[in-house]
């Protein structure tokens, strides 16, 4: 039988849960820009988007994925601290680019993703 590499407690399911949404509001907020604007939305201040742009668009995909990972697999000394170090980075990512999002569905979405930002710094605080 198959031993777990951590014990599988409630928290670490609820947290990476939290990631997985986190994540998924990101990809809905791109998709739905892409909707919205066209070939516009590859566009930053009327100029192409270039590989720096779209590499930074992956690693910030690429956080939420990875914490949803880490609350499962690693152990919760390392995953408490990388959860909430990531979760205040992309809260402060996000509250500064609140401003360049027009659309009303981009504002909500981003409202909602620094109001789960928050909630997962302080589910993750009192794990």
């Amino acid at each position: 039988m198959m031993q777990n590499i951590v014990p599988m407690d409630p928290r670490r399911i609820q947290l990476a849960v939290c990631w997985i949404a986190l994540m998924l509001m990101y990809l809905l907020g791109d998709v739905l820009r892409l909707y919205e604007k066209g070939q516009a939305a590859a566009y930053i201040d009327g100029k192409p988007m270039t590989q720096t742009h779209l590499m930074m668009a992956a690693i910030m995909m690429l956080i939420p994925i990875l914490m949803a990972l880490t609350m499962v697999f690693l152990p919760q000394g390392f995953a408490k601290w990388a959860g909430i170090i990531s979760a205040i980075i992309l809260f402060i990512i996000n509250i500064f680019g609140v401003a360049g999002y027009s659309g009303l569905f981009d504002r909500m979405l981003i409202v909602l993703s620094l109001v789960l930002n928050v909630f997962t710094i302080v589910w993750t605080w009192l794990w």
